[in-house]
C-alpha cells in the first residue's frame, strides 16, 4: 500500500523553521515552571537563528537581534518571515501564542523524526506496550490511553486510586511517568482551576486572569473555569507532549467511539496495541479502520505521512484486517482552515482504499453503509 514512491524533499527554509520550532518547544519546557530563560539556549534554537540571520542578510533585511528578538518574530505570521515555504504550508500561522508554543509550532518541531520521540513522549507508550503485550493485556493498554485522555489532571489521591485499578496496576510506573506536578505558578488564590471543556489546568496571566493552557480552547473561545482543586492537595498534570499528541486527538477518538456504538456497531479502540485508532465491524462482517489525525497544519500532516511511505511503512497497518480505511479529522479543523482537505490531499496521494474525511462526513459514510 503506497501513496507515493518519492521521498519528500525538505527545503532550506523548512529546515530552518523546523529547527526554530524545536528550539522554541524545548525552551518552553525548560522555563514552564516560572524559571527565567538561561544560557545556553537549546542548540536547535541557536542553529535556526543562525540560519535565519544568514537568509536576512542575503536579502538585505534586518535579522532578529538574538534569541529574545527571535521569540518576538515567532508571534508574527510566517508570511512576514523571509522564508520560501510551500503555498500550502500555512503562511498565516504563528509559532507562539503569547508565551506558549502553538499547535503549528509543535508540528513543525516533529517534522523530523530525530526529535519526534522526545517531544511526543512516544517512548512511554512503547514502554506501555512492552508491558502489556507479553501479558496479553490489551485491555490494560486501552485503559491507560483512556486515562490520559479523560483525566489530564489528577490529585495525588486520584493518582493512587488509578494505579490500584485492576486494569492499570501493572502500569503503576508508566502512569507516574505520564504525569508531573502542576506548576505552582498556575494556582490562583490557593486553587488550581481546570478548563471545563478539556479538563486541563488553566494558566494565570500577568494580569491575574485565567486562560486555558490548550490553544484549541483559546481559539474557539470556549475556555471556561470549571473544576477547582486546592493547591495543598498536590496536583499532577499530564505532560505536555502527551497532552498534545495523545490526549488531544484522543478526545476525537472517544467521541467517535461513542457515536459509532450508538449506531449499533462493534467498535474496538487501538486494536493490536495501536495499529490504528478504531476498528469497526458491520453486521455483514465488513471491517473499517479509522486513524484520527488531529493536526492544525494539513501540509505538515501530509508531509509526515509521505515520510512513512518513503520508509516503506504502511499508511495504516493491515493487522487487524480491514477492507476500507479512513483518516478522520476533527470537524473544528475545517473551521480553522477551510481548505484543509484540499491541502492535505494535494500533498499526500492516498491509495483508493484509504479515504480522508472530517468527522461528520465519515459518520455519513457509516450511516450509508448501515
Amino acid at each position: 500500500m503506497t501513496a507515493s514512491d518519492s521521498k519528500p524533499t525538505v527545503s532550506d527554509s523548512e529546515l530552518t523553521l523546523h529547527l526554530i520550532a524545536t528550539g522554541v518547544v524545548k525552551l518552553y519546557e525548560a522555563v514552564k515552571n516560572g524559571k527565567a530563560p538561561s544560557l545556553p539556549y537549546p542548540v536547535e534554537l541557536q542553529r535556526g537563528l543562525d540560519r535565519l540571520v544568514l537568509v536576512c542578510l542575503g536579502r538585505k533585511e534586518k535579522p532578529p537581534q538574538g534569541v529574545p528578538d527571535l521569540l518576538s518574530w515567532c508571534r508574527r505570521p510566517l508570511a512576514e518571515w523571509p522564508l520560501e515555504l510551500p503555498e500550502d504550508a500555512g503562511t498565516g500561522d504563528k509559532l507562539l501564542d503569547g508565551q506558549s508554543p502553538t499547535g503549528i509550532c509543535d508540528e513543525w518541531a516533529i517534522a523530523s523524526s530525530d526529535v519526534e520521540a522526545e517531544l511526543t513522549q512516544n517512548k512511554l507508550l512503547i514502554n506501555v506496550m512492552e508491558v502489556c503485550r507479553p501479558a496479553k493485556a490489551p485491555d490494560s493498554y486501552v485503559a491507560f490511553r483512556r486515562l490520559l485522555i479523560s483525566e489530564p489532571v489528577l490529585t495525588a489521591f486520584d493518582l493512587l486510586k488509578r494505579c490500584n485499578d485492576p486494569l492499570l496496576e501493572r502500569l503503576d510506573k508508566q502512569i507516574h511517568d505520564a504525569y508531573e506536578l502542576a506548576p505552582q505558578s498556575c494556582a490562583l488564590e490557593g486553587q488550581f482551576h481546570c478548563c471545563s471543556p478539556c479538563g486541563n489546568i488553566m494558566l494565570r496571566t500577568v494580569k491575574g486572569e485565567l486562560i486555558c493552557a490548550e490553544e484549541r480552547c483559546r481559539v474557539k473561545g470556549v475556555a471556561k473555569a470549571g473544576r477547582q482543586i486546592a493547591q495543598k492537595e498536590e496536583v499532577f498534570w499530564l505532560k505536555r507532549g502527551l497532552r498534545r499528541f495523545i490526549a488531544a486527538p484522543g478526545l476525537a477518538e472517544l467521541r467517535l467511539e461513542e457515536k459509532l456504538k450508538k449506531l449499533g456497531l462493534e467498535v474496538e479502540l487501538w486494536p493490536n496495541f495501536d495499529s490504528y485508532d478504531l476498528r469497526i465491524v458491520f453486521a455483514d462482517g465488513e471491517a473499517w479502520a479509522i486513524d484520527v489525525k488531529d493536526w492544525a497544519n494539513p501540509f505538515l500532516l501530509a508531509r509526515k505521512l509521505s515520510q512513512k511511505v518513503s520508509q516503506q511503512e504502511p499508511l495504516i497497518p493491515s493487522n487487524p484486517p480491514w477492507s476500507k480505511a479512513y483518516f478522520v479529522f476533527p470537524d473544528d479543523r475545517r473551521q480553522q482552515r477551510t481548505d484543509y482537505l484540499r491541502a492535505f490531499k494535494h500533498n499526500c496521494n492516498l491509495p483508493k482504499v484509504i479515504k480522508a474525511k472530517f468527522e461528520k462526513d465519515f459518520i455519513k459514510d457509516v450511516k450509508r453503509k448501515l
